[in-house]
């Protein structure tokens, strides 16, 4: 089962500053980016929404598993 944030949990998490600690489909490994926004979820848990510094178009949405296994804050 994946784990999600609370709402205290995600928006404390807004405006940070993170890396990647493993490669995405178009994100290198070391690519850094910004938390922007925490989004509910159907069953009330939150998400984090990162984006990245190699464009203004990217951005992709992190449970709190993946945030904690894949991402590094800096």
């Amino acid at each position: 089962m994946t784990n999600y944030f609370s709402k205290d949990e995600a928006r404390s998490k807004i405006g940070k500053d993170i890396k990647t600690l493993t490669r995405f489909a178009d994100i290198p490994i070391g690519t850094t980016g910004k938390v922007v926004e925490a989004y509910k979820m159907d069953f009330g848990a939150f998400g984090l929404m990162i984006q990245w510094n190699i464009s203004d178009t990217i951005k992709d949405g992190f449970s709190k598993d993946e945030y904690e296994e894949f991402l590094d804050e800096v």
